[in-house]
């Protein structure tokens, strides 16, 4: 069996799950990794002594949180396909492409599941990869997401190109795969962030289990009891087996020790631990991590609803517009072929639906931009998703709202 042929078979069976798993490799292409390959890629234990993954990291709330807001703003933002021609831009309806970024890139994902997972994958782990599905007339049917720890990329220096090996099948030429690399150094892949900051989320995890273990002890510390007398084995364990039975039982109310027992604590407080400063600043790190506003993420402790709204805002701008220019660029790259791009065809995210403010603001947005001749009626509607009506397409000169092409009298009677 040829490699298009082995490439064929497993993308019929991602289509069907439950023939796929009556398969001898059950995986599937979006299964997590065996632990010893998650430490290849940057997972590992930390000086706080826990084990960080991008998996374990998800353990995390804030790191939840702020994977969640990223997927799902990007997976939100419509995408078409456009054709820019003759000095206009023209929205393309016929292309096999329009359905698949639209609605379903495969019979088992939503566009908005496709995209979702795919900037999850990238705040994880760096990378997003699907396998492009054609057929025999150069088109693109299905676009089939792959797991990041199970793709390997490498570097054909005889061909100057990128081949990829997914979950056993090697020398994958990269036309049919989809790759988008996150922030990296060689242009190969991107850098994981998790494996990045893995010593910053360690001590998340570790303030989250060290409060887990006190509340699970009650906030009662280890302790030491000293006793007057020398005491034999015998009678320490005596002193122990009494203390357990003492403290076992709370609701009898505070133990009592006589004969000039003495109790020393073994731990600091929750207090002097600056335990609640420690989450906050683990809030703050993790939201610098992913480039996220604290505010979104819950942590209102510095935040103004004049600030908020402008933080919204830079979030867009400096957080998701970057995301979205990845995305758009590598769409246009490697799923439209040379002809289309020279046909002016491209592909593009509408980040409009994400800086829409109240109704009256844009309204008045509209107002100003029919006055002063930068939109029409029809494309106001448009945004507001309305349908267009006869005559709508007109733009209106603002003194006396007529069509551009009326004639106007000016002083001394001439038309202008």
């Amino acid at each position: 069996m040829s490699l298009f042929q082995r490439l064929g078979a497993a993308a019929a069976a991602f289509r069907s799950p439950l023939v796929a798993s009556a398969q001898a490799s059950p995986t599937s292409g979006t299964a997590p990794a065996e632990p010893w390959l998650v430490r290849l890629f940057g997972g590992g234990k930390t000086r706080a002594g826990q084990y960080v993954s991008p998996d374990s990291a998800l353990r995390v709330s804030a790191v939840y949180a702020a994977t969640r807001i990223l997927a799902e703003s990007m997976a939100s933002l419509p995408i078409s396909v456009f054709q820019f021609k003759d000095g206009r831009r023209t929205r393309v309806q016929q292309h096999n492409l329009v359905g698949l970024l639209h609605d379903s890139p495969n019979p088992n994902n939503t566009a908005f599941e496709f995209f979702e997972m795919g900037q999850a994958h990238l705040c994880l782990r760096g990378n997003a990869y699907a396998f492009i599905e054609g057929n025999g007339k150069g088109e693109i049917e299905g676009l089939y997401p792959q797991h990041p720890d199970k793709v390997m990329v490498r570097y054909d220096r005889d061909r100057n190109l990128f081949v990829y090996d997914i979950d056993g099948e090697q020398n994958i030429p990269a036309r049919q795969v989809l790759h988008v690399r996150g922030f990296s150094l060689d242009g190969l892949v991107g850098l994981a962030p998790i494996a990045l900051a893995r010593e910053t989320i360690g001590n998340a995890l570790a303030a989250e289990q060290l409060g887990g273990e006190a509340f699970a002890e009650g906030f009662v510390p280890p302790v030491v009891l000293e006793v007057a007398e020398k005491a034999g084995k015998d009678q320490r364990d005596t002193y122990r087996k009494q203390w357990v039975e003492l403290t076992s039982d709370r609701r009898r109310g505070p133990p009592v020790i006589s004969g000039g027992t003495k109790l020393h604590t073994l731990r600091v407080s929750m207090a002097d631990l600056q335990f609640i400063e420690t989450r906050r600043f683990s809030i703050s790190e993790i939201a610098r991590l992913f480039r996220v506003p604290p505010h979104m993420l819950a942590d209102l402790e510095r935040a103004t609803f004049s600030n908020i709204e402008q933080q919204s805002l830079e979030f867009v701008k400096y957080t998701l517009s970057p995301w979205i220019k990845r995305w758009e660029q590598r769409l246009n790259l490697t799923l439209l072929s040379g002809r289309e791009r020279e046909l002016g065809i491209y592909i593009k995210f509408n980040v409009d639906a994400l800086l829409r403010g109240d109704i009256k603001s844009r309204f008045e947005a509209y107002k100003m931009g029919v006055e002063a001749r930068i939109l029409n009626a029809n494309e106001c509607r448009d945004m507001e998703d309305r349908d267009a009506y006869d005559g709508g397409d007109q733009f209106w000169a603002p003194l006396n709202m007529a069509p551009v092409d009326v004639p106007r009298q000016v002083k001394g009677g001439n038309a202008a």
